[in-house]
């Protein structure tokens, strides 16, 4: 088996204070930043999001980077991508905006990400990736794309039905696997190793393990009931609320993840969250099944201690080279 030599540890990005501020801690340590900045419209245009402070940080860090295009991560705009891929004018439109868009700004790649794309247009979705990758690859560019957790391929899948695993992987340098959101209309872990492993298993049998990226979550999630969506949280605001409440956080052995329960207000609420012992057990299931990276959504929402994580796992992979 192959062994890559270097593991990436690549970063979602999507602008807030605590994102800039973490990329300022630890740009050094980021391979790749995948920045959430260029929405699409209904014309084939993108609608610049972008971030000069965090793009002057990546610059300095010499950090390269695979900017977002998405359709803003909302169900409401599912019609739009539908028109998007199943038009040809506008599918073209905006393949030529995206290089455009990629050669200006001195990217090196993009990472495509449509969610809510109707099961219907399967066909276009893949027609979309094949179309992008002839456009870009000329040019040096990667063509990536994120893709939602499967455990098997269901085409009439509501949300995950227009995404073929092994037909946009053909069109894809690198195929991110966000494996998790396991639970969002009810509580539950964010991301249970159980989950993890069966995604990453299936998603073994059809996609070369050397494009595969394990997406990983650090974020957190608070139900309250009588509400229909959870509230999200970034690791540290899932501590302090747990402090604040006198609640004991609960390391769930068989999830591999941390949660507790509390009442405010005679509403009971509860908490499933991500910390360090729980991303280093699917970071550790990465590395076992040998995949060259992970991509972890997102900066500024992490328990600081994972990037000690990541300073012990580089030593071990020198003493590992050195050792041979």
């Amino acid at each position: 088996m192959y062994f890559y030599p270097y593991f990436e540890n690549n970063w979602y990005y999507a602008t807030d204070p605590d994102a800039l501020a973490s990329l300022y801690r630890h740009g050094k340590e980021i391979t790749m930043l995948i920045p959430f900045w260029y929405g699409v419209t209904g014309q084939g245009t993108l609608v610049d999001q972008s971030d000069q402070a965090a793009l002057n940080l990546a610059r300095q860090f010499n950090i390269p980077v695979l900017a977002i295009v998405h359709n803003f991560a909302a169900r409401q705009y599912g019609p739009l991508i539908h028109r998007l891929l199943t038009d040809n004018n506008l599918r073209k439109t905006l393949i030529a905006n995206i290089r455009s868009m990629l050669l200006d700004n001195r990217f090196i790649g993009v990472n495509i990400d449509f969610e809510f794309v109707p099961p219907e247009d399967r066909a276009f979705m893949t027609a979309f990736m094949a179309e992008l990758n002839s456009a870009l690859k000329p040019c040096g560019l990667l063509v990536t794309i994120s893709l939602p957790p499967e455990l098997r391929d269901d085409p009439a899948h509501p949300f995950s039905g227009a995404f073929s695993y092994p037909d946009l992987a053909r069109y894809s340098d690198q195929v991110y696997i966000l494996a998790y959101d396991e639970h969002v209309a009810e509580p539950g872990p964010i991301a249970s190793i159980g989950f993890v492993r069966q995604v990453l298993a299936y998603a073994l049998t059809v996609i070369p393990r050397w494009k595969i990226r394990l997406g990983m979550a650090v974020y957190g999630r608070d139900w309250s009931a009588g509400e229909t969506l959870p509230q999200e949280l970034s690791y540290r605001d899932a501590v302090v609320r747990a402090a604040a409440f006198g609640a004991e956080i609960r390391y769930d052995e068989k999830e591999q993840e941390p949660t507790y329960s509390y009442t405010e207000r005679g509403i009971n609420h509860v908490v499933w969250f991500e910390n360090a012992r729980s991303f280093a057990v699917k970071l550790d299931l990465a590395r076992r099944e040998n995949i060259p990276g992970i991509g972890v959504w997102r900066l500024g929402l992490e328990d600081q201690e994972i990037w000690r994580l990541f300073k012990q796992q580089r030593r071990y992979s020198i003493k590992s080279r050195i050792s041979k």
